[in-house]
């Protein structure tokens, strides 16, 4: 169990751990989807659910002049994303809807087709629910099973996110589709019995999601896990956001913000450190907040960086060799394993050093008085 008020921000790299892409992997699956040709009146590369969503989106039956504009944006974009950072990056650059409408659906298929072949949530006897949980035992999602069930019995599972909630900056449904089979399965419950209390752990969702979970609440586009199809991927490109698009005021960005001004712990988890993204969740933290954090093959020189961009966003005073801020190169996994009495521990646990200490010695010999002559 959290024994503090903490926050999972959780960034691409968190999601690798079962399988689904980030950064360059992700642009590249995108632009194999969106390579749409064609020979003898047939398609020959690209992926057709997408061509078919495009149609969907430009409500062209018999002619497609609109489609193939979009096409021809889909062409750029492939150009563009050879030298690309990212995704967001390219749709950021070219300033043009079209490449704008075709990347979104890029991203949003690129996703679900990534959810489904996960070997992670491979399902048995064809029952979405019923998946090998031995499959996660080197990922961090075991690890989180682990810290949310500790010291807590199955007639207190209604409490069980207590003290934790979530900024999730990526789009797919992992987390959410894997807690209730994980937590049930720990508990001998029907996973619905634990699909009715996910709705009080507060995950939000700066960029928006890939689509609604059937038996999640809301007014999202309802999609299986790993499943779509044209209509539905129209819909819920029209809803994801690039970082450019992020979500910049009002009660979701508020709540947000909120959630890291009253976090006794804040841990960043796969998180790549963009100063877009950590000034979206900019905020004063309480002076005993603790960060911590993966910085899985990042340099020191870097590292050194990202620790004076963090202290600033979250305005957190300390002095100098405080540890309130650690990075750790490490991965997701590592993480939980090495930081489990941090994770765990109370609030005010751990005291910031303070560098007099280090300067004070005990006298070795008995000190006297002097005396003037």
């Amino acid at each position: 169990m959290f024994r503090a008020k903490t926050v999972l921000v959780i960034g691409a790299g968190a999601s690798v751990e079962v399988g689904l892409p980030m950064g360059a992997d992700l642009l590249k699956r995108i632009t194999r989807l969106l390579d749409i040709k064609f020979e003898h009146f047939r398609q020959s590369s690209g992926d057709e659910l997408l061509l078919e969503a495009i149609k969907f989106c430009m409500q062209e039956v018999r002619e497609f002049p609109k489609t193939n504009e979009h096409l021809k944006a889909g062409r750029q974009l492939i150009i563009s994303a050879a030298q690309a950072i990212s995704i967001d990056n390219v749709i950021d650059a070219l300033e043009d809807p079209k490449i704008e409408l075709v990347g979104k659906l890029g991203i949003v298929r690129s996703i679900l087709l990534a959810e489904e072949g996960s070997s992670n949530f491979k399902v048995n006897d064809h029952r979405k629910d019923l998946i090998d949980l031995g499959r996660f035992s080197e990922t961090w999602y075991s690890s989180l099973t682990k810290l949310l069930t500790e010291n807590v019995r199955k007639s207190e599972v209604d409490g069980i996110f207590k003290n934790l909630e979530i900024i999730n900056f990526n789009y797919d449904r992992c987390l959410e589709h894997y807690l209730p089979i994980s937590l049930s399965a720990y508990y001998g419950l029907d996973v619905s019995a634990i699909r009715e209390i996910m709705p009080t752990l507060k995950i939000h969702r700066p960029y928006g999601v890939a689509g609604r979970l059937p038996w999640q609440q809301g007014d999202a586009p309802s999609i299986e896990f790993g499943s779509s199809s044209p209509d539905l991927l129209a819909a819920v490109a029209q809803q994801v956001r690039t970082f450019t698009e992020r979500v910049e005021e009002g009660d979701e960005l508020a709540a947000m913000r909120a959630s890291i001004g009253n976090a006794d712990r804040i841990v960043f988890l796969g998180f790549a450190f963009h100063r877009q993204n950590v000034e979206l969740i900019a905020q004063k933290v309480q002076d005993h907040c603790e960060i911590v954090a993966t910085a899985f093959q990042i340099s020191p020189s870097d590292k050194s960086v990202i620790e004076d961009e963090l202290a600033k966003a979250f305005e957190h005073e300390f002095v100098m060799h405080d540890t309130r801020i650690k990075l750790a190169d490490m991965t997701c996994a590592q993480f939980f394993q090495q930081y489990w009495r941090t994770l765990t521990a109370d609030k005010g646990d751990h005291e910031p050093f303070n560098p007099a200490d280090s300067f004070r010695r005990e006298p070795l010999m008995p000190t006297f008085p002097s005396f003037g002559r």
